[in-house]
């Protein structure tokens, strides 16, 4: 139940990747012809990748405790008693 759909629990890194990608192709073709943008797509570009970063970081994260501590933790009723 780790790996579901088809990116594997990585939609949000798949989503942020495909638009930091596209804030860094439109920073290559706007800026030439716009400068001021220049500042705007320093400081979008940089952010979004490691957003990116961050949303892979933290579903390895969730992967990993999922893997080794999932199931560990003791169940038990509203009384105190183990199922």
């Amino acid at each position: 139940m780790l790996n579901m759909g088809y990116f594997h629990n990585h939609l949000a890194t798949v989503v942020c990747g495909i638009f930091a990608a596209v804030l860094s192709l439109l920073w290559v073709i706007m800026t030439p012809m716009f400068p001021v943008l220049g500042i705007v797509f320093l400081m979008a570009v940089p952010i979004t990748w490691f957003l990116v970063f961050i949303c892979w970081i933290a579903q390895k994260s969730n992967d990993w405790m999922m893997e080794y501590h999932g199931n560990t933790r003791p169940v038990s009723t509203s009384d105190g008693k183990p199922t």
